[in-house]
């Protein structure tokens, strides 16, 4: 990923868990530990397509951060959430950033159809291998790790 996708995806999550959330994010140097102990995990893309460009967003963060932003976003404490509220939080959350994301990166012209975003749990392993391949941004969100990665398709 190149510095510019960087500082603009660094910059797009930062606003919107901000803006939608009430929690703030810093760019991490050095990748999640292994064995960090913040799995479980969710993995969540989203896919778009427009004129001129195609690709995915993609965020992965712990499970216990996505059940904070659904708490955040609802303004309801966890005993009051559903039971799929943190994966409905990062899926809308990628949903918003993919948004705004797009109109940063391509302008406002070209109009883009976005995929339903879908959304899994990563186990301790899985975790692990991504945050070891180097194609992700890392992410602080209040003190939680998070992984992102913008892909555009040739």
């Amino acid at each position: 990923m190149d510095t510019n996708d960087s500082a603009m995806l660094l910059q797009v999550f930062s606003s919107v868990f901000e803006d939608f959330a009430f929690m703030f994010v810093d760019a991490d140097d050095d990748p999640p530990e292994p064995d960090s102990d913040c799995c479980p995990c969710l993995f969540a893309q989203i896919s778009f397509s427009g004129r001129d460009h195609q690709g995915r967003l993609e965020a992965g963060a712990p499970a216990d951060l996505c059940g904070e932003l659904a708490e955040n976003i609802l303004g309801t404490g966890p005993e009051d959430l559903p039971e799929d509220a943190a994966e409905q939080a990062i899926t809308e959350v990628l949903n918003v950033a993919c948004g705004y994301l797009l109109a940063e990166k391509f302008g406002t012209d070209e109009v883009f159809d976005l995929s339903i975003p879908d959304t899994r749990t990563l186990s301790e392993p899985e975790w692990n291998e991504l945050a070891a391949g180097g194609r992700h941004l890392f992410l602080r969100v209040d003190e939680s790790p998070m992984l992102v990665r913008l892909v555009l398709d040739a």
